[in-house]
């Protein structure tokens, strides 16, 4: 029986010289497997991109962005703060035309904000362009240091100022610019009810309540059409 027994296990654990060498690499392979399971992560971990610094900027910039129209909106902006940092020389070599810049050009002069430039450009549309730089005392909020500030770098081309039909415009329409009152609109659309047209514009000097400064000041806005 236990001759039988040892010639069971010699014929299952006795390998030739070829099956060796296979157990040999076989167990060479799973060893590998092994180390390999032990000594290197499952997931190769990835070094995370700082956007750290990235975000501090964006933060920065919201918070100036956010002071500025708070002081806009208290009437206080500090000269010589804007969107943009300039130095001297920057601001004596750059112009800025009145009558066609959009508010993000307007915000390169010196003391102007976001809602300034708003303001600038909509007081532009209501006048239907601006005749002189002066006129920028009549935005709202504007005062004589901040225009001081910027009116080197401003410069006005009255070439495409919108000019008001005097036989044609409505009460309404008239109303809207800033140089004509309520009082001042009534009168014009009564006498030219009553004579039918204005033949020049030379006439709305005889209306009461028009005054010699004041038809200067709305004369460049007028015409009369034949």
């Amino acid at each position: 029986m236990k001759n039988r027994v040892t010639l069971v296990v010699k014929d299952y654990l006795t390998f030739n010289r070829t099956e060796q060498r296979g157990i040999v690499i076989l167990l060479v392979i799973l060893s590998g497997l092994i180390l390999a399971n032990i000594f290197i992560p499952a997931e190769t971990a990835q070094t995370p991109i700082d956007f750290t610094a990235f975000e501090k900027e964006i933060i920065i910039f919201e918070r100036s962005w956010q002071k500025a129209e708070e002081e806009e909106k208290n009437g206080f902006f500090p000269i010589g703060d804007s969107i943009y940092s300039r130095n001297r020389k920057n601001r004596i070599e750059f112009t800025v035309e009145l009558n066609s810049a959009d508010t993000f050009e307007l915000q390169r002069l010196r003391g102007i904000g976001p809602s300034f430039a708003r303001r600038i450009v909509s007081y532009r549309q209501r006048l239907g362009g601006y005749i002189y730089k002066e006129q920028l005392l009549e935005v709202f909020g504007m005062d004589s240091s901040r225009y001081a500030a910027l009116v080197p770098n401003i410069i006005v081309s009255p070439d495409s100022i919108r000019k008001i039909d005097l036989n044609n415009v409505t009460f309404k329409e008239l109303l809207k610019h800033p140089y004509f009152p309520f009082e001042l609109t009534k009168t014009i659309m009564i006498y030219r009810q009553k004579n039918k047209r204005f033949k020049s514009i030379e006439e709305l000097k005889i209306i009461e309540g028009m005054s010699d400064s004041l038809f200067k000041r709305i004369l460049p806005y007028l015409h009369v059409a034949p």
